[in-house]
C-alpha cells in the first residue's frame, strides 16, 4: 500500500512537471512561428541573454582579458557541468537545456518532500505546481542557473530538516559554488541546526556535524580562489560588476527608488518591464515574507527567505528581482498554505501565474528582455 501511495505522488509531481515544460516547448516555437513568420531552430531559441556567456564559459574557461573578463561575475559549477555534458551529447547548447530541464525535476521533488515534512500532501502538492507556474519559471528550462541552484538549495535544506548533516553540507557547498546567494544558506541552516540539537547528544557529534556544516562555504571560498588565480583579486568579480554591469551594493531604497524613477521617465516596455515587474516582484517577495512571518514559518525559512531578499535588492538598481524571486523558494510553500486555506485564491493565483508565464516565456524566447 505504501509503495502504491509513493507511486502515485511521483506521478502526480511529474505530470506536473512534463505538463509546465510541454506546454512551453510548444509555445516558444509556435510563437515565435506566428510573430517571426519563419520556423526557428528550437535549441537556440532557448539560448538568450546570460545563457550564452554560460556556453562561453563551459567552451572557454575565465579569462582576465577580452569581453570574456566580464564572465567572471558567473560562478563556475554550471559552466563546468556544461562542459562534462558536452563531452558527451557534442553539443553545449543542449547540454545546458539538459542540466537546467534535470536539476528542475530533482528542485521539484525535493521541494515536495522538504513541505511534507510539516504539511500535509496537498500542501506540499500545491508548492510544486506554484513552483513550475510561477511567472518566471521558465527560468527552470532555459541555460542559467536557477534550476541547478534550487535543486542544491532544497536538497540542502531537506536533509538538514532530517538531521543529516553530512549530505546538506555536501549540497549547501554545490549550492554556493552555482549562486552567490548559497552563502545564505549558511546563518539559515545554523540557526536550523541550533534549534535541532539536544543537550543528549554527544559533544562530539555535534562537532562532526558542525564541521559538515561549514563545508557549505567550501564552494564560495572555491569562487574566491577563481578570483584570485584569473585576475589576482579575490573580489573581482566585485570590481567587474561596478565597473561593467555598473551594479554595487546600496540600501535595498536606493533600488526601489531607481524602479520607481523608471516606471515614471523610461520608454513604455522599459515601464513594465524594467520598472514596473522589478517593483512588483520585489513588493512580492517582502510581502511573502511579512506573511512567513505573521504564520510563523519555520525560523530557518524566514532566515533564508529575508536575507536572501536583502541580498538581491541591496544593489544601486534593481534588475531581475522577477527572476531572482524564484529562488527564495519558501515562498512556494507560503504559497501553498495560502491556496490550501482559501481554494478562491487557489484560482486565481493559478490564472494569473500561467497568464504572466506565457506572457514573460514569449517575451524571453523571442530576445526580448524578460529578467
Amino acid at each position: 500500500m505504501r509503495i502504491e501511495k509513493t507511486t502515485s505522488i511521483i506521478i502526480e509531481i511529474i505530470a506536473i512537471i512534463l505538463a509546465i515544460k510541454i506546454f512551453s516547448f510548444i509555445l516558444a516555437p509556435l510563437s515565435w512561428a506566428l510573430l517571426k513568420n519563419q520556423i526557428c531552430d528550437i535549441i537556440s531559441l532557448w539560448n538568450r541573454w546570460d545563457a550564452p556567456h554560460y556556453i562561453d564559459l563551459a567552451k572557454n574557461g575565465y579569462t582576465n582579458v577580452g569581453e570574456g573578463r566580464y564572465f567572471i561575475v558567473f560562478m563556475p559549477l554550471y559552466p563546468f557541468l556544461i562542459r562534462v555534458s558536452a563531452f558527451f551529447t557534442r553539443n553545449y547548447e543542449v547540454s545546458a537545456l539538459l542540466i537546467s530541464n534535470f536539476a528542475s525535476v530533482f528542485a521539484g521533488f525535493y521541494l515536495y518532500r522538504l513541505a511534507k515534512v510539516d504539511y500535509p500532501h496537498s500542501t506540499a502538492l500545491k508548492s510544486v505546481f506554484y513552483f513550475f507556474i510561477f511567472p518566471t519559471s521558465y527560468f527552470l528550462i532555459v541555460g542559467y542557473t536557477e534550476s541547478l541552484f534550487l535543486f542544491l538549495s532544497i536538497g540542502c535544506f531537506y536533509y538538514a530538516r532530517k538531521g543529516n548533516w553530512f549530505p546538506a553540507g555536501v549540497m549547501g557547498m554545490f549550492a554556493s559554488a552555482t549562486r552567490i546567494t548559497g552563502i545564505i544558506l549558511i546563518p539559515a541552516l545554523i540557526y536550523e541546526f541550533i534549534s535541532q540539537k539536544s543537550k543528549s547528544e554527544s559533544k562530539t557529534k555535534n562537532v562532526k556535524d558542525g564541521l559538515f556544516l561549514c563545508m557549505i562555504g567550501f564552494g564560495f571560498i572555491f569562487y574566491l580562489v577563481l578570483n584570485y588565480s584569473v585576475f589576482g583579486d579575490a573580489f573581482a568579480f566585485l570590481a567587474v560588476q561596478r565597473e561593467h554591469w555598473f551594479k554595487h551594493l546600496a540600501p535595498p531604497w536606493e533600488g526601489l527608488f531607481g524602479a520607481l524613477w523608471s516606471i515614471l521617465c523610461r520608454d513604455t516596455a522599459e515601464k513594465v518591464l524594467v520598472g514596473g515587474a522589478e517593483l512588483v516582484f520585489g513588493l512580492f517577495g517582502l510581502a511573502c515574507i511579512i506573511y512567513a512571518i505573521i504564520i510563523k514559518l519555520r525560523p530557518s525559512y524566514t532566515i533564508y527567505m529575508i536575507l536572501t531578499w536583502l541580498l538581491v535588492t541591496s544593489t544601486s538598481y534593481w534588475l531581475s528581482i522577477p527572476r531572482y524571486t524564484l529562488s527564495i523558494f519558501p515562498i512556494f510553500i507560503v504559497l501553498a498554505i495560502i491556496g490550501d486555506k482559501r481554494e478562491a485564491l487557489h484560482y486565481v493565483m493559478t490564472i494569473a501565474f500561467l497568464l504572466f508565464y506565457s506572457f514573460f516565456l514569449v517575451l524571453f524566447t523571442q530576445g526580448h528582455w524578460a529578467f
